[in-house]
C-alpha cells in the first residue's frame, strides 16, 4: 500500500479565503451580539467592508451563516479552556473547569452576547462543546462522596444554568475575579460541598484560570 501524500501547502489564495471567511464569521458575531438575530446579509457586508457577491461565494444564504457560527465560537472557547485541567479530585476539578469557563467569559464577551441570543449555540456550548463534560464529572463526583443527592438532568440544568447567566452578567461588565470566584463557591456549596472546603476550592480555581492576553 502507497503511503499518503503529505498535504499540500496552503497557497495565498487559500489564507485569502480563510481570511475573509473569518472575516465575516467575526462580523457576524459583533452585528448578532448588538442586533440579535434580526440582521440582515446588507448589515454584515456593509461592516465588513465587503460586496454581496463575496459574502455569497462563502454562504449560500444566512442561515447557513449562523449555522457556520456555532462551530466557530465553540471552537474559540474550546481554544481559551484548553489548558488541561489534571486535578483527580472531582470537586477541584469541577471547580477548575467552571472557573475556566467564566474566565473564556470574561475574554470574549462579544462571543457571550452571541451564545446568550443565539439558541443553537447555547446547544453547541453545553452538548457538543467545552461544557460537554460536565455531567460525567458530575457523576464520577457523586460516586467519591465529593457531592451529595442524585446527579440527574435537574442537576446539570441548574449548574449549566447558572454558569450562563453568569456568563450574562460578565457580558454586561461584572468582570471582576470576586464575582467569578462567588459563582464557582455558590455551585461547589449547591452540589453539597462543604463550605469550609467550597471557599478555598472557588478562590483556588479562579486564580488557577488563565486568562487571555490582552
Amino acid at each position: 500500500m502507497s503511503e499518503a501524500s503529505p498535504a499540500a501547502p496552503l497557497t495565498r489564495g487559500h489564507k485569502k479565503k480563510a481570511r475573509t471567511r473569518a472575516l465575516l464569521l467575526d462580523t457576524a458575531l459583533e452585528v448578532l451580539a448588538e442586533q440579535g438575530e434580526g440582521f440582515s446579509v446588507t448589515d454584515i457586508v456593509a461592516r465588513a467592508g465587503v460586496a454581496h457577491g463575496t459574502f455569497y461565494n462563502y454562504f449560500p444564504d444566512r442561515e447557513q451563516l449562523v449555522d457556520a457560527l456555532v462551530p466557530h465560537v465553540v471552537e474559540r472557547f474550546a481554544e481559551q479552556m484548553a489548558g488541561e485541567v489534571t486535578e483527580t479530585d472531582p470537586a477541584a476539578r469541577f471547580a477548575q473547569i467552571s472557573a475556566r469557563a467564566l474566565e473564556a467569559a470574561t475574554d470574549d464577551q462579544r462571543a457571550v452576547r452571541v451564545a446568550l441570543r443565539l439558541d443553537a449555540l447555547q446547544r453547541g456550548l453545553l452538548v457538543a462543546g467545552p461544557l460537554a463534560h460536565l455531567r460525567q464529572d458530575l457523576v464520577d463526583g457523586h460516586a467519591r462522596g465529593r457531592f451529595r443527592g442524585p446527579i440527574d438532568d435537574g442537576t446539570l440544568d441548574v449548574v449549566l444554568g447558572a454558569l450562563l447567566l453568569a456568563g450574562r452578567r460578565i457580558a454586561d461588565g461584572e468582570t471582576a475575579p470576586s464575582y467569578r470566584r462567588r459563582v464557582v463557591e455558590r455551585l461547589l456549596l449547591a452540589l453539597g460541598v462543604d463550605a469550609d472546603d467550597a471557599a478555598p476550592l472557588a478562590a483556588a480555581s479562579v486564580e488557577r484560570a488563565p486568562s487571555t492576553p490582552g
